[in-house]
């Protein structure tokens, strides 16, 4: 009946039509470099009475619209309480009525003199807001199947280009309803899929399994093919430093704060890019529910500084291409992709208030970084990674982009997309790969290896595959792992995987050694295979691609499920997988868990800061604790562990065996006995006594350059005592002691926000206040950051 948009976002690059906003009044309208408006209106103000239409406000957004290159979202449905036999019913106001209109025509005169009026100025008609949500739409499935046909065929009629987007269903309550509405019927009648998710007060990445849970059931609807936009999102509620705000929605004059703002406005966007949105909607510019403000409302229209980073993400993202979306075991979410002049680059944040330390490659430290609050960061050997996105852009486009990582000498990873998890639908294969002769879905087993997304693989003949061109080429004189994590459950006629590099549709293979077969397994294990690309070996390859293979004769294919493919540059393997460097605040010395070198602890305790400083280092990695009765077998040359006794180690322990020296990381843990480490042995121990190697620390040195060791505490005066940072970097204030009642926050000094506190640590951002409450003066420590 009709074909997908073919402005297809998520696998070329952004266009500024990506970021959409809402607008309550038009007036209030600025160009923050958005190119996509959703309307504020409804039928119930338009046509106030029957056939007597007011256009005026809507023309206003049109005008805005078409000075500002702006494609419009037109909101129908709402309907005035004469065209419901006098009735009216909304949970939400007399603004919004949920009755359908009683008169099928008097829905179709009223979209047709939409329709005539703005033809060719608005293009997208979304047909009834959050049909869930009784309070908008208490109307019947079959009478919102027919509204939406009605619609279609209306529209159509006066425009064949105009585009309409089904009713949006929100939250992750109406994801059923969704799929009810497109199997009714309803996906005969829309161009695109409409959804809100919201998620709050959860962070933005809760959006992304939100996404994919609209994916699926969209795609088992039958409607996978369509665009799937997110016509509204924004923050109600919110937390902040562990604090929940916005428990009354209707309390408008709680506001989230710019630094958790500025944060939010930018990991929507990138969450919602990064789930396979076509286009997203933030609501809204002016709307004083949500928490986030684009503008200031006390001063309306003056742009706040929330709005002025909307408008810097969209001039920064504008045009790029996204490559790929990793998520760490330590939090820290990265998006790598390229500009538009050709440059490489990457975004960082966690999604958390933890601070995550990365060194950067030689390439990387003269890079060009920006702050998602528009502060640029000086070149550095190193970064600081927060829940503030960073924006890391290479200097030139003739320098080949590093494979961006916390570890100064990391491997690197030549795949684009290695464990599936970026824009994976039961539709849409991940971006950079190619998938060839079978289908792919979503595994949805209990044994799937945690945080992964695994492919069930079936295919239609002997030689389907899935491939992927390399981002960099092999160099001769370097050594390569390819490994793989899959299962494949033994059978009476056994399938055959293999997974190797071929050149070009011909299937040539490209080095012989780098092959390996699948071997049957019924659980998920990680199998490798480690060649040398000799200088004798044929020349690099433009079209060398990684392709993994069935090939079993027609009758005999078998379904592979496939958790992670990985194609690594390696030398010596040396600790590839330690835990980034962590600052932790405590009121004990740490004598628990596992510890990297550079890990950090600030005290909290006035008493332990006296006696030990504001804090330690570690200086050598290490696990407390003592393991008892465990041997293992560790062969030379090997990074493989083999234990006498199951589950006795966990990733990130370090432990030492037998008479050897080194300390070895236990990075991946094979079976209940088998573990791989983070480097290879020099010695063989065969079946000697496994021990954790404890860690060691230092006090912590006093702060980086142009920060004074010790700043000073002003007298703290009468309760409530109020203290502001006045230096231009971050400070933590460490509050102890004394009998305190009350911590609060500030941003301006007028507003101040309950901390929930009455000791602990506060930090403090360049002109922040907090305000202490208290009966007996407390003890406070400063600690620059």
């Amino acid at each position: 009946m009709k074909s997908p948009m073919s402005n297809n976002y998520l696998t070329g690059p952004i266009d500024r039509r990506f970021f959409g906003i809402q607008i309550e009044d038009v007036n209030n309208a600025r160009p923050l470099g958005f190119g996509l408006m959703r309307l504020e209106t409804n039928w119930r103000e338009i046509e106030k009475s029957k056939g007597n239409f007011e256009f005026s406000k809507v023309d206003k957004y049109v005008a805005f619209a078409t000075q500002n290159n702006l494609d419009i979202i037109m909101l129908l449905g709402q309907p005035p309480d004469w065209a419901t036999g006098g009735k009216w019913s909304s949970d939400y106001g007399s603004y919004y009525n949920s009755i359908p209109p009683s008169n099928i025509q008097d829905w179709r005169n009223y979209i047709l003199a939409l329709g005539q009026r703005y033809k060719g100025k608005i293009m997208y008609y979304e047909v009834w807001n959050e049909a869930n949500l009784s309070g908008f739409y208490s109307g019947t499935l079959e009478k919102l199947v027919e509204l939406t046909m009605e619609a279609y065929k209306t529209l159509k009629a006066v425009d064949p280009n105009i585009q309409i987007i089904s009713p949006s269903y929100t939250g992750a309550s109406g994801v059923s309803g969704m799929g009810d509405f497109l199997r009714a019927g309803g996906a005969n009648w829309i161009d695109i899929v409409g959804v809100h998710l919201y998620g709050y007060p959860k962070p933005p990445e809760a959006m992304i399994d939100l996404a994919y849970a609209y994916r699926k059931t969209i795609t088992q609807a039958g409607a996978g093919s369509l665009p799937v936009w997110n016509t509204e999102s924004s923050w109600n509620s919110y937390y902040y430093k562990g604090i929940l705000y916005g428990s009354d929605e209707n309390d408008y004059s709680n506001q989230m704060p710019d630094d958790l703002a500025i944060a939010y406005i930018h990991r929507m966007f990138l969450c919602n890019w990064v789930a396979g949105m076509n286009r997203a909607v933030f609501y809204g510019m002016d709307q004083p529910w949500s928490r986030i403000r684009l503008l200031d409302l006390a001063h309306l229209p003056n742009v706040a500084a929330t709005g002025r980073a909307y408008q810097r993400m969209v001039d920064w993202l504008t045009g790029a291409t996204i490559h790929q979306y990793v998520v760490s075991r330590e939090g820290v979410h990265t998006v790598s992709l390229t500009y538009p002049d050709g440059r490489a680059g990457y975004i960082l944040w966690t999604d958390d208030d933890r601070s995550v330390l990365f060194p950067l490659s030689a390439e990387l430290a003269i890079s060009q970084t920006q702050a998602a609050d528009g502060t640029a960061l000086p070149t550095s050997d190193a970064i600081t990674v927060t829940n503030l996105p960073l924006y890391v852009k290479l200097l030139s486009s003739q320098v080949e982009a590093p494979v961006f990582d916390r570890k100064a000498d990391a491997d690197t990873e030549l795949l684009y997309n290695h464990d599936f998890r970026m824009n994976f639908s039961d539709s849409t294969f991940p971006i950079g790969w190619e998938l060839l002769g079978m289908s792919a879905s979503k595994y949805s087993g209990t044994d799937s290896p945690a945080d992964k997304t695994v492919l069930t693989l079936t295919p239609a003949g002997q030689y389907g595959q899935i491939l992927q061109r390399l981002k960099k080429p092999l160099q001769k004189g370097y050594s390569y792992k390819l490994a793989i994590t899959y299962k494949l459950p033994p059978a009476t006629t056994q399938g055959k995987w293999g997974i190797g590099f071929e050149v070009s549709s011909t299937g040539t293979p490209f080095i012989d050694e780098a092959y390996l077969p699948l071997t049957p397994q019924d659980t998920f294990l990680t199998r490798d295979v480690s060649f040398f690309y000799d200088f004798g070996d044929p020349d690099p390859s433009p079209d060398l691609r990684l392709t993994l293979v069935n090939l079993s004769p027609d009758g005999q294919q078998q379904t592979l499920y496939v958790s992670s493919i990985s194609l690594t540059q390696i030398g010596e393997i040396e600790n590839n997988v330690p835990h980034a460097y962590n600052i932790t605040y405590s009121p004990i010395v740490p004598s628990a868990g596992s510890f990297t070198k550079g890990d950090q602890f600030l005290f909290t305790d006035a008493d332990l800061i006296a006696s030990e400083g504001i804090g330690w280092v570690c200086t050598a990695s290490g696990t407390f604790g003592t393991l008892k009765s465990v041997n293992g077998s560790l062969t030379n040359g090997s990074n493989v562990l083999v234990v006498t006794k199951a589950d006795a180690l966990s990733i990130g322990d370090y432990v030492k065996i037998g008479t050897d020296p080194n300390v070895y990381l236990v990075s991946y843990q094979q079976s209940p006995t088998r573990y791989e480490l983070g480097s290879t042995a020099k010695t063989t121990q065969a079946n000697q006594a496994v021990s954790y190697s404890a860690p060691t620390f230092a006090p912590l040195a006093q702060p980086a350059k142009g920060k004074p060791a010790n700043p000073t505490v002003p007298t703290i005066g009468r309760s409530p005592y109020v203290l502001q940072n006045t230096n231009a970097y971050p400070l933590d204030v460490l509050v102890a002691k004394g009998s305190v009642s009350l911590i609060e926050f500030s941003r301006n000094g007028t507003t101040w926000y309950d901390t929930g506190l009455v000791s602990g640590i506060v930090r403090l951002a360049a002109g922040d206040r907090i305000r202490i409450t208290y009966t007996t003066a407390p003890k406070i420590t400063l600690v620059p950051q």
